[in-house]
């Protein structure tokens, strides 16, 4: 298990950085007149909440089935890499499909952010 939620964990970051190289390209566009202005809240941070008690769900029914000891490096180990990252790496594919654009957000693509947040969630406890 902790083989696969290590190739999880890469695949979450390369997508993060993707879609920071996307945000940053595009500042960097209008900055030079070649492009419309970013949209300001388009910063990979600004996750929404609903995406948080996704991976925290799943995280928690991950440490559950793996009966994973409750202590405090544990926490902390499942608190970022099974909370936070798979949040921001599910807000990562909405800006990465949409261009940053909250509009184009459709109901596909908010299931596949919340797919991408279990995920993430659920496989993190194979770090422990």
């Amino acid at each position: 298990m902790e083989h696969i939620a290590v190739i999880v964990l890469a695949v979450e970051v390369v997508v993060m950085v993707s879609a920071r190289v996307g945000t940053e390209r595009r500042h960097w566009a209008h900055a030079k007149g070649r492009g419309p202005a970013p949209h300001p809240r388009e910063d990979l941070t600004f996750v929404p909440a609903a995406l948080y008690g996704i991976a925290a769900a799943a995280m928690a029914v991950g440490a559950l089935t793996a009966s994973v000891e409750p202590t405090l490096d544990a926490l902390a180990t499942v608190t970022m890499f099974g909370v936070l990252l798979p949040a921001f790496t599910a807000n990562a594919v909405l800006r990465l499909s949409t261009r940053g654009g909250r509009r184009a957000v459709t109901p596909v693509l908010r299931g596949l952010a919340a797919t991408v947040a279990a995920t993430g969630g659920l496989v993190s406890v194979g770090l422990i």
